[in-house]
């Protein structure tokens, strides 16, 4: 199991490629979201507003 520091330490701009639709749902909140939006990727995180 992947421990949330793991994915805090993913490059987002290497992974947008990858699904069809760049979508992430951060549910514990975690990430930082400025490189994931910025790398093109649309994140939805649980308990704060959305861009």
């Amino acid at each position: 199991m992947k421990s949330s520091s793991d994915y805090q330490q993913t490059d987002p701009a290497a992974l947008v490629t990858r699904p069809a639709t760049p979508l992430l749902v951060d549910c514990r909140t975690t990430l930082d979201p400025e490189p994931w939006r910025t790398a093109g990727w649309t994140l939805h995180q649980l308990g704060r507003p959305g861009k």
